[in-house]
């Protein structure tokens, strides 16, 4: 059955052909109707008349909000909107008919070739000769209003800058961002069109609608001006920066490869894995250390690091937060441990952090790339913030934090899903753990999880060995909550003289007495080697000795209350008092 359909740009209903080809045997070859150029490949006809159009015109959009006029979208007319036709403002090509990407408030005009193909990322696409404005104008690039006089003027955009914009270089390199930064003359190809971008220098706002310079690797993005006065600056701030070398990861290193990361002890690389790291954590991202190269503390205090988490941008912008988020070694909270608030998973490795919003994202949720390929779906995934939450594919929990289908719009997932192993290990089988997507393998009506021996969802993810018909929901062989913390470090509490460290379980039976409250500690536990004694880590026990202490009263009421829900079942109502 023919495909029939009807659009804007013709009367009669067109019908789809597959293939068309030209003949040129003397006969006039057959032109398409939108963009003029010789039919090949897929097209609709009219058969009432000798109307044709190629299948790609048909599906152009007809609304496009495009960086060579950010000011107001463009409209596809079937038809140029003039009597004699038009210019293209792009590429300066003259048509007389075909369609066109219209402004009427500007009167500006783009052919359907340059509207669909015109990519203007880099600086250097602009052909920028020297004019006198016989006017004043507004700078493309900064923004600013220019009067009268010497400017700037590129002959294929229409635009005028500043002289002193249009010699801006375009890569630069800068002591304060890890990545070399990029000069784009349209920041809504990068961020979308918005006018709350953060200048990761100054924090102040930028607009897409102007230039900036970004970094391709995490999003950073900087004021065109910035740079130089950061330079202005640099002298100043060395001293004050090294007083802040506890709070703020440090990433210089020297010509030994000795590197301090917010730790007390050398590191020193490490290129050939021994036995010895088997079942070790990064300090970092706290993943497991499978393959070099890594960092090792000189001292054996068990200090790790990938040298890829050593390599971590110190800012990025991240899709999760309007602000841009820096690195730091350890979290402002009580002991170092805070809760993502993406994956929502409990951590105390590194964090980037927003410290005004004091928002927080572990290693995995900070350096998730705007696409991501994963497993589970066919299509590449984009990263982010909702404002109304999505259900989860994989656990069916709402979450605004979410990795979604583009093409699918029912398809989405929440990051602690998301970050789930694909293969894993569980003492309950001797086996090796597949993950099973939705739709990507069988299921037993009748099957239970071999841990909690509760029903499996058919329409979830599952955990599943094939040689032992061993089934497990993922919360019950990975949990989430605490898929990012590594026990052993220790910690000076006002609770006790001694540092002590945070261990999974004490392991004894009955459980040891907590020195606070008398109540056994089961669960996570504060243990002092010295003393052989134990604290409680979580619940309310944990929480009064919290209250008591002196780092307390440095904690804002924000973190106070992230906190207390990390420590308590539920969230109490957190005072001053």
């Amino acid at each position: 059955m023919d495909q029939k359909i009807e659009h804007f740009s013709h009367v009669h209903p067109l019908l789809l052909k597959e293939d068309h080809k030209n003949e040129d045997d003397g006969v006039k070859l057959v032109s398409c109707s939108a963009c003029e150029n010789q039919i090949s490949g897929p097209s609709y006809s009219c058969k009432e008349c000798n109307y044709i159009i190629h299948k790609s015109c048909i599906e152009l959009p007809l609304k496009l909000k495009h960086p060579l006029h950010p000011q107001h979208p463009l409209t596809l007319l079937s038809t140029p909107p003039y009597d004699a036709g038009y210019f293209c403002d792009a590429c300066r090509g003259t048509f007389n008919n075909g369609f066109v990407y219209h402004c009427s408030l500007c009167t500006y005009d783009l052919d359907i070739s340059c509207a669909s193909t015109w990519h203007p990322d880099d600086g250097h696409v602009h052909a920028f000769i020297s004019l006198n404005s016989l006017q004043p104008f507004v700078c493309y690039a900064c923004g600013d209003e220019a009067g009268e006089g010497s400017a700037s003027f590129c002959t294929a955009c229409q635009i005028w800058v500043h002289c002193s914009c249009a010699e801006l270089p375009h890569t630069i390199i800068k002591h304060f961002h890890h990545h070399p930064l990029q000069l784009t003359y349209s920041l809504n190809r990068v961020y979308g069109f918005r006018d709350d971008i953060t200048c990761g220098v100054c924090h102040g706002t930028m607009s897409s609608g102007f230039a900036g310079y970004y970094c391709s690797d995490c999003r950073f993005p900087m004021h065109l001006k910035c740079p130089a006065k950061q330079e202005e600056d640099f002298e100043s701030d060395t001293e004050e920066e090294k007083d802040h070398e506890d709070e703020t990861l440090a990433l210089d290193k020297d010509k030994e490869s000795n590197v301090d990361f917010g730790h007390n002890h050398l590191l020193t690389l490490i290129e050939e894995l021994g036995l010895e790291f088997a079942d070790k954590l990064c300090d970092g991202c706290v993943q497991a250390i499978t393959a070099p190269p890594l960092y090792s503390c000189s001292e054996n205090c068990g200090f790790l690091l990938h040298k890829s988490c050593a390599d971590l941008p110190r800012t990025k912008q991240h899709r999760f937060h309007p602000h841009p988020l820096t690195l730091h070694s350890k979290a402002p909270s009580y002991d170092g441990i805070y809760r993502c608030d993406s994956c929502k998973s409990l951590s105390n490795g590194f964090v980037y952090r927003c410290d005004e919003c004091q928002f927080d994202l572990d290693v995995r949720c900070g350096t998730l790339e705007d696409k991501v390929k994963h497993e589970s779906h066919k299509h590449p995934l984009s990263v982010e913030k909702t404002n109304i939450a999505r259900e989860c594919k994989c656990c069916h929990s709402p979450s605004k934090y979410v990795l979604v289908c583009d093409v699918c719009d029912d398809f989405a997932i929440d990051c602690g899903c998301a970050n789930l192993p694909s293969k894993i290990w569980n003492m309950c089988d001797k086996h090796v753990l597949n993950l099973i997507y939705y739709g990507q393998g069988k299921l037993i009506e009748c099957n239970n999880c071999g841990i909690c021996r509760e029903k499996i969802s058919p329409k979830k993810w599952w955990y599943y060995c094939e040689e032992c018909d061993f089934g497990a929901h993922p919360s019950c062989v990975v949990d989430k909550s605490f898929s990012s913390v590594k026990f052993g470090g220790t910690f000076q509490y006002d609770a006790h003289s001694h540092p002590l460290a945070l261990v999974e379980e004490t392991g004894k039976h009955p459980p040891p007495p907590c020195e606070a409250c008398g109540e056994g500690c089961k669960g996570w536990t504060l243990e002092c080697e010295q003393c052989k004694c134990y604290f409680h880590r979580e619940g309310k026990c944990f929480w009064e000795q919290l209250k008591k202490s002196s780092q307390y009263s440095t904690l804002s009421r924000t973190m106070r209350h992230k906190f207390a829900a990390n420590v308590l079942a539920a969230t109490p109502n957190v005072t001053d008092k």
